[in-house]
């Protein structure tokens, strides 16, 4: 991977912590839009550096926590070209998972929790909602 030269390392690692700070305080909106000014600042192509990954797992999550599913798999669509040396334990197909859960593409998010399972070998699903690994464990592709 790629690093980061400073400072803008540390101007997306400022950012990235008070996205943190928003978020614990429940400002998900402000949390989201700060990160969204650190993936901007990110030079292209943006998913070499290792701070891509995060910033849009991030992005992603805090929108399924606010109940956009659209705009968390325009982020998530982005997670399979990020830090991709990084090491492979299905979390981004798990991501992917939910993101098509909520959008109620049932058959996708089967076909991504399958990929995240056994990558993970299980573990994907431990802090998770468990609405998730119900819904993997059904013969059927609803809910």
């Amino acid at each position: 991977m790629v690093e980061l030269k400073t400072p803008l390392k540390e101007q997306v690692e400022i950012l990235v912590d008070k996205s943190n700070q928003e978020f614990d305080k429940g400002n998900y909106d402000e949390s989201v839009k700060i990160l969204e000014d650190a993936w901007a600042r990110l030079p292209e192509p943006k998913g070499i550096y290792d701070e891509s990954f995060h910033i849009v797992l991030y992005i992603s999550e805090t929108y399924l926590l606010i109940k956009n599913p659209d705009k968390a798999k325009g982020w998530a669509d982005k997670i399979f070209q990020c830090d991709l040396e990084r090491i492979d334990s299905g979390q981004r197909e798990f991501l992917v998972g939910k993101v098509s859960f909520e959008l109620g593409d049932f058959k996708a998010a089967k076909r991504y929790f399958s990929v995240a399972n056994q990558k993970s070998q299980g573990r994907c699903f431990k802090s998770q909602d468990g609405k998730y690994l119900k819904f993997f464990n059904q013969k059927a592709d609803k809910p």
